[in-house]
């Protein structure tokens, strides 16, 4: 299983079809993304997104949400 906190890694993991087992938001009021199947294969892909024009396009979204508020 593999396990992450941040929307966009998941939403990338999703496109790449892997297989989404659970979403919930913790005691801490954070959501969590736990994805079934092979876990280094997975953090492979969450790499990938983290290098990827994908990720840069997401942290400019919060940007301009935080520049909204």
């Amino acid at each position: 299983m593999f396990i992450t906190y941040d929307l966009g890694t998941a939403a990338y993991l999703l496109v790449k079809g892997c297989k989404i087992s659970n979403v919930y938001v913790n005691e801490r009021k954070v959501y969590v993304f736990e994805f079934a199947g092979d876990k280094e294969k997975i953090r492979l892909l969450a790499i990938d997104y983290i290098n990827s024009e994908c990720a840069r396009f997401d942290a400019q979204i919060k940007i301009l949400k935080q520049m909204l508020r």
